[in-house]
């Protein structure tokens, strides 16, 4: 018999495979059948489509995306932690593209609250690295702006995928294509 930890894990992953497909419009009944489980089950647990598309995405955000750019923000070089953010968000963002685009769809769409708002959540995020970056090297930047560029490289990707995605990329190609970013942002400080 399982345990309520895995049905309740269960339940996750199959609702984040359904709502990749199929975003906000995903019945209970679907997510319920790929779970294997009652629907009933979903509402004990979650009691809307809602709390359980929340609870998903939270879940997904603090597994996947939980950025280590706070740590490169302690980088001194400007240059190193840039390249050191653009790699580690373009990795994560190219292996997770299906989702991201799902979360783009429901974002632009106006469906998801703040807190799970993936491109304000991402945005926040670099801005806030930023800040404590060029705070520590006593440097005035524009963040905002910084940010805002850095966000676009991130969502480019993933709106208008290249050939190949970035983390199938090998180390050469990678280190080209993030030094390329970097120069172009390097202008904006």
């Amino acid at each position: 018999m399982k345990s309520i930890k895995d049905k309740t894990e269960q339940i996750l992953q199959a609702a984040v495979k359904i709502f990749i497909n199929k975003g906000l419009q995903a019945t209970t009944q679907e997510i319920s059948k790929e779970a294997d489980v009652a629907e009933v089950t979903l509402f004990r647990k979650f009691s809307t489509k809602q709390n359980l598309f929340k609870t998903v995405i939270k879940n997904v955000l603090e597994k996947q995306f939980n950025s280590k750019v706070m740590q490169l923000a302690d980088q001194g070089d400007t240059e190193e932690f840039l390249k050191g953010t653009i790699d580690n968000r373009l990795k994560t963002l190219s292996k997770n593209a299906p989702l991201v685009k799902m979360l783009i769809s429901e974002s632009l769409k106006g469906n998801l609250s703040s807190d799970i708002d993936f491109p304000v959540i991402i945005h926040a995020q670099l801005k806030k690295a930023l800040d404590y970056h060029f705070t520590q090297k006593n440097q005035k930047v524009d963040t905002e702006l910084c940010a805002r560029q850095l966000v676009g490289i991130f969502l480019s990707h993933i709106i208008i995928p290249n050939e190949s995605p970035y983390y199938k990329l090998n180390d050469e190609d990678k280190e080209a294509l993030v030094n390329k970013y970097v120069k172009s942002l390097i202008t904006l400080l």
